[in-house]
C-alpha cells in the first residue's frame, strides 16, 4: 500500500485521538450529568487512575520501542505475541493493586474499566504496525469509530438502567468488534498472527522493562495523589476534581499526538550520530506543547467559569478554581511523558527509570503533607513538584546520551 507523508499522518493521528478524547471526556460530563451524585463520578475517576497503571504495563513501552525500530529487528508477529504477554501481566498486577487499595464498592467499576482498556492497549500493537508502514491513517478511523461506539454504549448504560457498572460493560461489547477491523488492516501490510519466542520475549522484557517500571511509577503520582484525595475527602470530591480536570487531560493527550508520530524521526537523527537535527526537532516539538498549553490557558483563564457552567452546570462552576493549577499538573504530565519516550526512542531505558521513580517517590510525603493542608489542590500541586523532579532528571539523562553520542562520532 502507498505510503502517507508525514503531515498526512500526523493529521489522521491528531483528528482521531482529539476525538477519541473527546469522547473519554463526554463519558465524564455523561457521569456528572445523568447520574445523582458525584459518587459515580468518583468511581470513574478512580477507574480511570488504577488503569493507567495497567496500561503502563500492558502497554510495556513497546510502541515507542517498536516505531523507533528501523531495522525492523523484531517481527510483527513478534510485538503481537509479546502484547498478549503483557496485557495479562498486567492485569494480574493490577488487579492485586485494586484489591490492596480500593474499596471493595468499585471492584466490578474498576474490573470492567480495566477488561476495556485491554482492548485498546492490544489495538495499540496493530497501530505500531500501520506506523511503522505509514498508514496512520487507519488509526484514525480505528479511534474514532470506536469512541463513538463506547460513547453511545456508556449513554444508553447510564441513562437508562442508572448503573456505571451497566455503562461500562456496554463499552467492552460495544468496541471489542473494532480489534477484528484492526486486525485486518494491519494484516495487510506484513503478517501478524501472534508468535511466541522466549528469546524476543526476554529480549524485549528486559530492552524495555527499565523503562516501563519507571513510568508505571510515573502512573502513581496521578493515581495514588486521587487516591489519597478520595480517602480525605470523600468519593464524592474526588469527583468533582475529576470533572473539573478532565478537560485539561485532553488537552495533555493533545500534547503527545504532537510529538507520538515523530519517535522514529528521533531514533533515525540519533543513529545518524545528527545532534542538531535531533535538538531542532525536540526544540519544535516543545514550542508545539507550549503553544498549545498557553493558548488553553488563556481560554481557561477568560472562559473557564462559563464553559463548566455551560457543561456541567451551576454546581461545579463555583470550582473553577482547580482548573488552573490542573493545568499547570497536566503541562508537566505531557512533558514528563515526551521526555520519557524520547529516552526511550534512543534507548536510555535507565535514564527513564531513574527520573520516574525518584518522582514516584517524592510523590508519597507530598501527598501526605500537601492534600490535607491545601485541599482539592492539593493532587495537582503533588502532581506539579513531582514531576519537576522526574523532568529536570530526564533532561540531564538525554542531555548526557546525546553528548555520549556525539563524542563516539568525534572518536571515531
Amino acid at each position: 500500500m502507498k505510503e502517507k507523508s508525514l503531515r498526512s499522518n500526523m493529521l489522521w493521528n491528531s483528528i482521531g485521538s482529539l476525538y477519541y478524547s473527546a469522547c473519554q471526556w463526554l463519558i465524564t460530563v455523561a457521569v456528572a450529568r445523568l447520574s445523582s451524585t458525584y459518587g459515580a463520578a468518583g468511581v470513574l475517576a478512580v477507574a480511570m487512575s488504577v488503569s493507567n497503571i495497567f496500561s503502563q504495563i500492558g502497554l510495556f513501552r513497546i510502541r515507542s520501542y517498536q516505531v523507533s525500530d528501523i531495522h525492523e529487528k523484531v517481527s510483527a508477529r513478534q510485538y503481537v505475541g509479546f502484547r498478549i504477554v503483557t496485557i495479562a501481566l498486567g492485569l494480574i498486577i493490577t488487579i492485586i493493586y485494586m484489591c490492596f487499595t480500593c474499596s471493595r464498592d468499585s471492584y466490578i467499576a474498576i474490573s470492567l474499566y480495566l477488561v476495556f482498556r485491554a482492548g485498546d492497549v492490544f489495538i495499540d500493537v496493530l497501530h505500531g504496525i500501520d506506523q511503522q508502514h505509514q498508514r496512520m491513517d487507519y488509526c484514525g478511523i480505528s479511534m474514532i469509530i470506536r469512541a463513538t461506539l463506547f460513547l453511545v454504549a456508556f449513554i444508553i448504560g447510564l441513562g437508562y438502567f442508572d448503573s456505571l457498572e451497566i455503562a461500562l460493560f456496554g463499552m467492552v461489547i460495544a468496541t471489542y468488534p473494532v480489534i477484528i477491523y484492526d486486525y485486518e488492516i494491519s494484516s495487510r501490510f506484513t503478517d501478524v498472527r501472534p508468535s511466541f519466542n522466549l528469546s524476543t520475549s526476554k529480549h524485549l522484557f528486559l530492552s524495555c522493562l527499565p523503562a516501563v517500571v519507571g513510568m508505571s511509577f510515573c502512573s502513581v503520582v496521578v493515581t495514588y495523589s486521587r487516591q489519597f484525595l478520595g480517602e480525605c475527602y470523600g468519593s464524592s470530591s474526588l469527583g468533582i476534581y475529576a470533572t473539573v480536570c478532565t478537560p485539561i487531560v485532553i488537552i495533555q493527550a493533545c500534547a503527545s499526538y504532537v510529538y507520538a508520530p515523530l519517535l522514529g524521526s528521533f531514533a533515525e537523527r540519533f543513529e545518524a550520530k545528527d545532534a542538531s537535527g535531533f535538538f531542532r526537532l525536540v526544540f519544535t516539538v516543545a514550542l508545539s506543547m507550549f503553544a498549545l498549553f498557553a493558548v488553553c490557558a488563556g481560554v481557561f483563564v477568560f472562559f473557564g467559569n462559563d464553559l463548566l457552567r455551560m457543561v456541567f452546570g451551576g454546581t461545579i462552576s463555583r470550582y473553577n478554581y482547580l482548573i488552573y493549577a490542573g493545568l499547570f499538573s497536566s503541562a508537566f504530565t505531557a512533558l514528563v511523558a515526551f521526555l520519557s519516550d524520547l529516552l526511550i526512542s534512543i534507548r536510555d531505558m535507565s535514564g527513564c527509570f531513574i527520573g520516574n521513580t525518584i518522582g514516584c517517590l517524592v510523590s508519597f510525603p507530598l501527598s501526605w503533607v500537601l492534600i490535607p493542608q491545601t485541599g482539592l489542590n492539593g493532587a495537582s500541586y503533588v502532581v506539579i513538584i513531582s514531576y519537576f523532579v522526574t523532568c529536570t532528571i530526564l533532561i540531564g539523562f538525554l542531555y548526557r546520551s546525546i553528548r555520549k553520542s556525539a563524542a563516539d562520532t568525534q572518536d571515531g
